[in-house]
């Protein structure tokens, strides 16, 4: 339990901005800690469906939105839309793997950083304003917790293409069987709030999705960066947000 427990604090110091103290840290325990990956998605799901129900005590629904989605990417440090936003200027400016790669790397953002991210709010303020108030909080816990075992699926079944060392070196470690199945555990758990038509959509596309990204990142770079973990956890997050505001109102 002590070791689980240890597991847990590495996915919560790596994954969010929650502090957690000292850990037991080794490259081998933030690799098995991705078992948790999900469960970090619930919390920060938790987060913002919390400050988004508060604030509409006293606030429309559009400020509550905003609101939930700036406590939501403070839970995060920003950490998966910083990955988005550099696949973006890495694939959208770079020709060669090398300077893919480099481009990925810098800490400046470009302009199809900056498009990418002012799309991606975008959508998630609109998609959570179109939604149901009471809907909403279960809707982002599912979402946030889903969409996060999909890039513990792409770590097993890619490469990591980085040589040199970075905050993702860990992820050149294939997740072990039991890492993948507590993680879908947890990806699931709040599933089971959601309609099983709308589970069975976003599973279907959340598969197409990580194809898709697999084979394109593969063909160009020979593999997956952080930033590309990143990028697929945001896109499938979205996804499941179009998903449930397009099938609700058929069921």
């Amino acid at each position: 339990m002590k070791r689980q427990l240890n597991l847990f604090l590495h996915a919560l110091q790596f994954y969010s901005r929650i502090p957690v103290g000292r850990t037991d840290y080794s490259e081998d325990n933030l690799t098995r800690s991705l078992r948790y990956f999900p469960l970090v998605g619930i919390i920060t799901g938790a987060v913002g469906g919390a400050v988004f129900m508060l604030c509409m005590l006293a606030f429309p629904q559009t400020i509550s939105a905003t609101a939930a989605i700036i406590a939501m990417v403070g839970v995060t440090g920003a950490l998966h839309e910083d990955g988005l936003s550099d696949f973006f200027d890495g694939f959208g400016g770079g020709y060669t793997k090398e300077r893919i790669l480099e481009i990925m790397k810098d800490s400046r953002i470009g302009v199809y950083g900056v498009i990418s991210l002012l799309f991606l709010f975008l959508a998630k303020f609109s998609l959570y304003v179109s939604m149901n108030v009471q809907h909403l909080p279960v809707v982002l816990i599912a979402a946030h917790a889903s969409s996060r075992f999909v890039p513990v699926v792409l770590m097993r079944t890619s490469t990591y293409v980085r040589t040199e060392s970075s905050k993702s070196s860990h992820s050149r470690n294939h997740p072990t069987n039991i890492t993948l199945i507590i993680a879908l555990i947890f990806a699931v758990l709040p599933l089971i709030f959601i309609p099983w038509q709308i589970t069975l959509i976003v599973t279907a596309v959340y598969t197409l999705i990580l194809i898709f990204l697999k084979r394109y990142t593969e063909k160009k770079i020979g593999g997956f960066t952080g930033d590309i973990l990143g990028t697929l956890q945001q896109f499938c997050e979205v996804a499941f947000y179009l998903a449930y505001t397009g099938i609700i109102s058929y069921i």
